[in-house]
């Protein structure tokens, strides 16, 4: 069985099938089944057709270019502020004594949580979703940063050391390509979460984006054009995943990607 899964086209078919299936259980759920004439739950073929039509609107396109925008400015913020927290947390002992409390009470904190504050502070805006997305993808990269450098090799760093590399140059040229695999594994965890929460934005506070769109619809009861934008918003998140999967595995040249650290 596994070498049935290995053969390359195996696996986009058996996810396309799965997709498939899915889809026809939801359709005679809602037509036949103990779904079928419940207000608010539309048909499969009718959230598909809303879908479909989107295609040819162009406020929906701009919706989600903002969800984009938010999306990847979040996570270039998280970026710049993870990586630099987690080396200096990392290689620093004071720096870690001083931050490391302050990090810990705030990850556990959902996003959801600070959001009631955010929209008295920023209002259903932008930045709202910027920030949002910010918050919520630190955290992985952060962490993963402080688990990569603490785990490079003592030996790697002494031997630069000892060809008297200035500390710049040793965290550069050597603790920082040997964390890398911890490191793109936060970033493709945190660009998930910049994704979710720049829709959630909207959809909780009403930020620009696909997130608002949705809340538009189900505030007017349009059901069919809810799930259409929930359809496209699956669509762009599994696209948005895969492209950053792509670029971690190039970035890597065949190293293996590595798994969250707890």
């Amino acid at each position: 069985m596994n070498n049935i899964v290995s053969v390359p086209f195996i696996r986009p078919l058996m996810a396309v099938a799965g997709f498939a299936i899915w889809l026809a259980v939801w359709q005679w759920f809602t037509t036949a089944g103990p779904l079928a004439g419940i207000s608010g739950i539309p048909t499969m073929s009718a959230a598909v057709g809303e879908a479909y039509h989107l295609i040819g609107n162009g406020s929906f396109w701009q919706s989600v270019g903002e969800t984009f925008v938010m999306a990847l400015s979040g996570l270039g913020i998280a970026l710049v502020v993870g990586i630099a927290l987690g080396l200096l947390t990392a290689v620093w002992e004071p720096a870690n004594e001083a931050l490391d409390p302050v990090i810990q009470f705030l990850r556990p904190i959902p996003a959801v949580v600070i959001l009631p504050l955010l929209l008295l502070i920023l209002g259903p805006t932008r930045q709202l979703g910027i920030f949002l997305a910010a918050y919520g993808a630190i955290w992985p990269i952060l962490v993963q940063v402080q688990v990569g450098i603490r785990d490079v090799d003592p030996v790697a760093i002494d031997t630069a050391r000892a060809m008297t590399l200035p500390w710049r140059r040793v965290q550069t040229a050597v603790v920082l390509p040997s964390a890398a695999p911890y490191i793109l594994t936060g970033v493709r965890i945190g660009a998930t979460a910049a994704l979710l929460l720049s829709i959630g934005a909207g959809l909780l506070g009403g930020s620009p984006g696909l997130g608002r769109r949705i809340l538009i619809a189900q505030e007017a009861a349009q059901s069919d054009l809810a799930f259409g934008l929930i359809l496209w918003s699956g669509l762009i998140g599994i696209t948005f995943a895969f492209t950053v999967n792509v670029i971690e595995r190039a970035i890597l040249h065949g190293r293996r990607p590595l798994e969250e650290a707890a």
